[in-house]
């Protein structure tokens, strides 16, 4: 059989062979998709190993289930989950058999097809996740919203538009982290020089001179509003806050002052001292003071006697006036020991009075060791150049005991090694 060659050349058997290419090529690739199509790998059935698992671990149930919880989410760590899970499944080999497919199964059905969505049936009610209800907003709530902030006046319906909502990314801070930044000192904005050249204030120059102004315990006068004032400048530029001491603050702040030290003056008065002028509160009164100074008060209502023209006391007041010692510090730690409450608020100060020294207390401690150190001297016929531990030594006795109490414990000690022989 012979082919024609020109047959083989003509426009229509080249118009029909090449639709036919073209259509041998989508089912060519329609075939090589469908090979390389996902296999579907079914999930491994956790309803029988799960309810085996259960009805073996009984009760504990709960806690291993917290437990197991607890460790996936990373809150405890490989031994905190063992010394919770041990005593539940390591009783029973089967228990632990059962628990390690039941890991197993779930290990291996992350690899697998994804399960349905919600909860399986075929768990329990008592393991199933609490869903909590969102709350519901109805047409009502709304229009009542509105016509609430309809009634507000345009200013504050302005102000309440002008809140940026926030942003839900965000994460919430801390209350501690707040306070600490809320302390930090920040030196207040500088103006810029085109404001009028307002910018010229040295802070730092202003903030020293708090510490160039002398305390009052220095001068030993009592602080007047200008001191105060000349103190509490500074410490606001320190504390940026421009401009915020003012003198009527100052004048509050030295009555506020002395009103303090008056209070305590008068309750330490009132717990250390007695027989005190007439028209004191809370004052120690003894009995015989007191009988004679009704009888001067009756006298001076008669005209027999008159009162101290500098201080205006009777003569038994002015006599105990000039008997009374004044305040010290053995006063004040009587205070404070009587009653908490005087100077609770400064325990520095507290601190420093009850564990100082009273007056003339350091002199006489001083002496008394002196003192020792001189008879010891003259006691010791040893020579000074004597060995320091032969010193120490010396001393290393049974305290409170006599010669005849150390001979009766050393034949009792005696005896007893006799008995172990």
């Amino acid at each position: 059989m012979q082919i024609d060659p020109a047959a083989l050349s003509r426009a229509d058997s080249a118009s029909t062979s090449i639709p036919s290419s073209k259509s041998a090529a989508p089912s060519a690739s329609a075939t090589q998709k469908s090979t390389k199509a996902l296999i579907s790998v079914p999930r491994l059935d956790l309803e029988p190993i799960y309810t085996e698992l259960k009805a073996a671990i009984g009760d504990n149930w709960a806690e291993y289930k917290q437990s197991t919880a607890l460790f996936l989410l990373g809150h405890l760590n490989q031994s905190e989950f063992a010394s919770r899970v041990d005593p539940i499944i390591c009783a029973d080999p089967k228990t632990e058999h059962l628990h390690n497919n039941f890991i197993c199964a779930i290990i291996g059905n992350l690899t697998r097809d994804l399960p349905d969505h919600g909860v399986a049936s075929w768990v329990s009610a008592n393991d199933k996740p609490t869903v909590v209800s969102k709350p519901v907003s109805g047409d009502a709530a709304e229009q009542r919203l509105k016509a609430e902030v309809m009634q507000l006046p345009p200013r504050d319906r302005r102000r309440i538009k002008a809140i940026p909502e926030p942003d839900p990314s965000e994460v919430v801070r801390n209350e501690l982290e707040e306070y600490h930044q809320a302390k930090q000192i920040k030196l207040p904005s500088q103006v810029p020089a085109s404001a009028g050249g307002l910018n010229k204030t040295n802070w730092e120059l202003e903030i020293r001179k708090r510490y160039a102004q002398p305390l009052a315990s220095e001068t030993g006068e009592f602080p007047d509003a200008e001191s105060i004032h000349a103190r509490m400048i500074p410490i606001c530029y320190e504390e940026s806050v421009v401009s915020g001491a003012g003198f009527p603050c100052a004048e509050f702040m030295a009555i506020a002052t002395e009103t303090f030290v008056k209070e305590v003056l008068s309750t330490v008065f009132a717990r250390t001292r007695s027989n005190g002028p007439s028209g004191t509160i809370n004052g120690m009164v003894t009995r015989k003071y007191r009988r004679q100074l009704e009888r001067e008060e009756l006298a001076y209502t008669r005209g027999e006697i008159v009162k101290d023209s500098a201080t205006g006391l009777l003569p038994v007041e002015a006599k105990e006036a000039a008997t009374r010692q004044p305040l010290g510090v053995r006063d004040i730690r009587l205070a404070l020991e009587l009653g908490g409450g005087l100077l609770g608020h400064n325990p520095l100060v507290v601190d420093q009075i009850m564990g100082g020294y009273a007056k003339d207390e350091l002199e006489a401690e001083r002496q008394d060791r002196m003192d020792t150190v001189v008879d010891g001297v003259h006691e010791d016929p040893r020579p000074s150049c004597a060995d320091e531990m032969e010193i120490d030594e010396a001393g290393w006795e049974w305290e409170g005991g006599t010669p005849a109490d150390r001979e009766q414990l050393g034949s009792l000690l005696d005896e007893c090694l006799s008995m172990a022989a």
